[in-house]
């Protein structure tokens, strides 16, 4: 096989692969339907806000189905409706320089899994509401008069050995929000502890669909070299071997 011929082959290859490898996203509708419970609170931020806002659990309409949610964007104005949002994991919203890091994740998550429930008091939402705000803002976050048992919250995640709620962040052009992962979608939950070596896996394990083409093209890659470098090579040796045994008496 010519080297053009190889090389039309690769790029064919590549192309089948891109598609099936190649992230998706799809842009989602979220109407902020408001705070569904919660309680008003006094807040100062360092972008220069300072002001009473809703804190507690937002009620949240993702593609037309109503979700409960938080807001995990202080420092952004909330809309209405917009279409521009899309589903990311918690580490990647919201934006820079309040971009949550995976410990930060990881404690929202566990705030969750200890204290929300559909039917929580307004009292407890709007704690909850703003121990995830001191998560996201640090220092740059304040509560100014009552926190709703917000401080207790945050303190009780050093003794939390649970399992972290399954949640995802919507991030678009107003403010970001967690809600529960949805079908479909993949979420973050609590890391657990990193286990002890295994047994290496047994030879006959089939790769999953993720690596499965790209094995297959270095497979066809490998076979096209061979064809056109080592089958040569190995019909030089025989002609050799001829004709030294033609030679002897």
């Amino acid at each position: 096989m010519t080297n053009l011929a190889r090389a039309s082959l690769a790029l064919s290859l590549a192309a089948l692969l891109s598609p099936v490898t190649a992230p998706s996203t799809q842009a989602v509708l979220v109407e902020d339907l408001g705070v569904r419970l919660g309680k008003p609170v006094h807040i100062s931020l360092s972008t220069g806000f300072n002001g009473v806002v809703g804190a507690g659990i937002k009620s949240l309409r993702v593609d037309g189905v109503v979700m409960d949610g938080f807001c995990i964007d202080p420092f952004t104005r909330a809309l209405k409706s917009s279409s521009g949002y899309s589903f990311v994991p918690l580490t990647q919203a919201p934006e820079a320089p309040f971009t949550l890091t995976a410990n930060e994740a990881t404690q929202i998550s566990d705030l969750w899994a200890m204290f929300y429930s559909p039917a929580m008091k307004k009292k407890k939402a709007a704690g909850l509401q703003i121990a995830i705000w001191e998560v996201v803002g640090g220092d740059d976050f304040s509560v100014v008069g009552k926190s709703y048992g917000a401080r207790k919250m945050l303190a009780a995640l050093g003794g939390f050995t649970g399992q972290g709620a399954d949640l995802i962040a919507l991030t678009g052009p107003g403010q970001d929000y967690v809600v529960p992962t949805p079908p479909g979608h993949g979420g973050e939950t609590t890391p657990t502890p990193t286990p002890g070596p295994s047994p290496s896996p047994p030879p006959n394990n089939v790769p999953d669909g993720g690596s499965t083409f790209p094995l297959f093209a270095t497979a066809i890659m490998a076979l096209l070299a061979i064809n056109t470098s080592c089958v040569p090579a190995l019909i030089r040796v025989r002609v050799k071997r001829n004709r030294m045994s033609a030679k002897r008496p």
